[in-house]
């Protein structure tokens, strides 16, 4: 029987009233369906038991690759999302001031109508770069469709990142590289992990392949054992894993990458074929006007020494010197990353010297080391039809000013809209779309965000929950929950090899009166008429799918073999999902991606990149560098090096470190709002349903604070206020919050509880890397 212990929830009226009185008994009918999960970015394969129509329980697909039939906590939560009692039932529109919560419930005609009228008035105007599309948690295709209906209406201004946070790590793999993607870790072969901050038993893309992963490591080869060596601040539920913690100081990791490549280069413990025949710029080299550049060999042996690297770093040379003689020794072995590294103001050069100690050992598109991720063989849809208005409007600078100075590299800063927003710069914004997306949560210096949302003529959300910005939108068109709509999901790197999903409908009709963003996008798209009209020729944007994934079945690849395409989609919803298990190893010419076509120590991309914008400026090359607060001048400025992290507060007035952390339950910002998760918030520490501050006890006794009493803690930015928790796996000149409480809105399970870190932090940058630095706030901690 089905109850409301079932779920730990309140749960909807519709399915109460289906429920069984008490002592009674009704026949029921049950059924299994597939679909792939949404609680993080992994997309675990799910089947779905339903009973009466309603799903009731969640397992993992058995042969699905990511999962392997396996489910974590979070996942086995997903049906307190469907189920959740506060979700936003039907289109809005409001009817009182901003952030009241005074709203009308509208028709979707009406509310589909009002955002086409906006829009088609805002054409005729000719200031269609005037709207503006924030996508966040973006799955398979419906990217593409958001970006396809910016590019057929004449916008630019598309923010839709899903590695935000990591964007670090990104740019280290472009520069190095030329690849703009994370990369899988192929765990069947590695034999040693150094980790530079890899949460990859809490928070890590994607969770359940590296839980797996980490199993595997230790006991998936008979008779050998892998090693993890986990290198961060913080005592994480990772480090408490791994073989060996090292502790560092924060933002110093590049240094400690560069002096491990200092005893291998110096020993020759480095893999000579890969290094001469796939890379660039080890040695010194000559260009084509015969002038010397300095190689990664000559800066490595000359300024990091394990002796420089232990005064940088903190750690001690015996350390340094251990790890570069089995990180050489014990291949495969890899170097992987976290948001501790790909968040700081030096994380994009971190990120290089990261990737360097992988080209050393050769470790990468190899047999146990990194893997460059396959995409599936889709087809590709028809190209934009654009009339004279859209190719006005794309011409228009992004409003962000992404792609020139001080962001040269960037593809979008979110994080320099509110002040352009609040100035009209480069031109005003009249619409603003949010997809999956909740700024006034997420961003650092959420208020300074709010304000600028008032500049705004309308906003609409997609938002399925009353999140923070949604209600401060104008109207809301409520998509459904993962288990309510038609959408694919393309595999995070994680496998290496092609895949991807399928999410199917799990209930007939949907529990509420919903509908499918993509569906919406397509109907608006045709209520524009013209050109943009005949940009999407499909009824909706389940055929939009099935027009994409023709093109996996033509290539007669992979999971599912069939006679025709009606068969292939069938046994796509029945299996989840297709995959293409063969992975072709060292096609490096293939896939780096940059200037030379080999792995750069020696960034020529980079070089290009910032010669060509010295052109456009008119400006010197140091005169650029300064500008991107870079302080290596000449070729050292290309290759990867130590650049001192830069903190916002003076250390007298603000003597500690800020470090946020993001925990399993609420990794991506979501998960508050489910009792289940908030149950198992923060088991290192035995918290639940609240915040916390993370102190050295021994930091703690000196400034006369006890566990649980309530403190202030205050950056430049603001203050918040809760209760200190003494963690010994805490560095001494540094405190450590979780992100995922503090909630505003968001429903009955999240709002008013705990606090948000976003409230401390200080927006400071990484200028090569385009991308704000979470790690560079300073507070101080004082009892209430």
């Amino acid at each position: 029987m089905i109850g409301a212990a079932t779920f730990g929830m309140a749960l909807p009226d519709e399915l109460l009233q289906a429920l069984p009185k008490e002592g009674e008994w009704i026949p029921y009918e049950e059924y299994w369906s597939t679909g792939v999960c949404l609680q993080c970015p992994s997309g675990c394969g799910l089947r779905i038991r339903s009973v009466m129509n309603w799903p009731v329980k969640l397992e993992g697909i058995k042969d699905y690759p990511i999962n392997r039939g396996r489910l974590c906590p979070k996942g086995q939560s997903g049906l307190q999302v469907l189920y959740d009692p506060d979700r936003i039932r039907h289109p809005l529109k409001r009817k009182g001031k901003r952030g009241e919560g005074d709203w009308e419930k509208i028709s979707w005609d009406e509310g589909i109508g009002l955002v086409t009228q906006k829009l088609k008035l805002l054409r005729q105007e000719g200031k269609p770069h005037g709207l503006v599309v924030m996508g966040g948690r973006y799955r398979g295709h419906m990217a593409e469709l958001m970006a396809r209906f910016l590019e057929a209406y004449g916008s630019p201004n598309h923010f839709g990142n899903p590695a935000r946070g990591s964007e670090g790590i990104l740019k280290g793999h472009f520069f190095t590289m030329g690849v703009r993607d994370f990369l899988a870790i192929h765990w069947e072969e590695v034999n040693y992990v150094l980790s530079f901050g890899a949460s990859l038993l809490e928070a890590s893309r994607p969770s359940l392949r590296n839980l797996w992963g980490y199993g595997f490591l230790r006991r998936g080869k008979p008779g050998i054992r892998g090693k993890l060596v986990q290198i961060e601040p913080r005592f994480s539920v990772t480090a408490s894993k791994a073989d060996q913690w090292i502790p560092i100081h924060p933002g110093t990791d590049g240094a400690l990458a560069l002096g491990i490549a200092h005893w291998m280069i110096k020993e020759k413990k480095y893999d000579h074929q890969f290094i001469e025949r796939y890379t660039f710029g080890f040695e010194d080299w000559k260009d084509g006007d015969g002038k010397t550049h300095m190689g990664f060999k000559t800066l490595v042996l000359k300024e990091y020494s394990p002796k420089q690297v232990s005064s940088l770093t903190g750690i001690p040379e015996e350390s340094i010197l251990q790890i570069a003689q089995e990180f050489s020794s014990y291949r495969p072995s890899i170097a992987i990353s976290g948001r501790g590294v790909g968040m700081q103001t030096n994380g994009t050069y971190s990120q290089m010297a990261i990737d360097s100690l992988n080209a050393l050992v050769g470790s990468i598109d190899t047999p146990g080391g990194l893997l460059l991720q396959r995409q599936p063989p889709f087809q590709e849809w028809t190209s934009v039809q654009k009339d004279g208005v859209a190719e006005k409007g794309l011409s228009k600078p992004r409003i962000d000013g992404a792609g020139s100075l001080p962001f040269p590299f960037a593809h979008e800063v979110l994080y320099t809209l509110p002040e352009r927003i609040q100035k009209g710069e480069p031109y005003p914004v009249e619409v603003l779309f949010l997809y999956y997306t909740n700024p006034l949560f997420s961003l650092p210096e959420p208020e300074t965000f709010r304000t600028a949302l008032e500049k705004i003529p309308f906003i609409v959300s997609f938002s399925p929950f009353m999140d923070e910005t949604t209600l401060y939108s104008d109207l809301v068109l409520p998509d459904g929950t993962y288990f309510e709509r038609w959408q694919d999901d393309h595999v995070e790197p994680g496998l290496g090899f092609p895949m991807f999903g399928l999410r199917s409908p799990a209930i007939q009709n949907p529990l509420h009166d919903i509908r499918n963003t993509g569906d919406v996008l397509i109907q608006i798209g045709k209520g524009l008429g013209g050109t943009v009209a005949k940009s999407f020729p499909w009824k909706d944007f389940q055929e939009a799918i099935r027009d994409a994934v023709r093109g996996v079945f033509l290539s007669g690849r992979g999971s599912i073999k069939a006679k025709d395409f009606d068969e292939f989609w069938s046994a796509l919803i029945e299996r989840g999902g297709w995959w293409d298990p063969s992975y072709p190893f060292g096609e490096w010419k293939k896939r780096f991606k940059t200037t030379s076509e080999r792995f750069e120590f020696y960034s020529l991309t980079m070089e290009r990149g910032l010669s060509e914008a010295s052109t456009r400026s008119s400006k010197g090359l140091d005169q650029i560098l300064k500008e991107l607060k870079i302080e290596a001048r000449g070729d050292k400025a290309f290759l990867p090096h130590f650049e001192k992290p830069r903190s916002i507060g003076e250390e007298q007035e603000y003597p500690f470190h800020l470090i946020h952390y993001k925990l399993m339950t609420t990794a991506e910002g979501r998960g508050a709002n489910q009792p289940f998760l908030q149950e198992i918030f923060g088991p290192h520490v035995k918290e639940r349903w609240d915040s916390w501050v993370e102190i050295n006890p021994e930091t703690a006794r000196s400034m006369g604070i006890k566990d649980g009493d309530l403190l202030w803690v205050e950056s430049k930015a603001g203050k918040i206020k809760t209760k200190a928790r003494l963690f010994p796996g805490t560095n001494p000149k540094c405190v450590q919050i979780p992100y995922g409480q503090g909630h505003k809105a968001y429903g009955r399970w999240a709002q008013g509880r705990g606090v948000n870190p976003n409230d401390l932090l200080v927006r400071e940058f990484d200028y090569l890397g385009g991308f704000v630095s979470h790690y560079s706030t300073r507070v101080k901690v004082y009892k209430v």
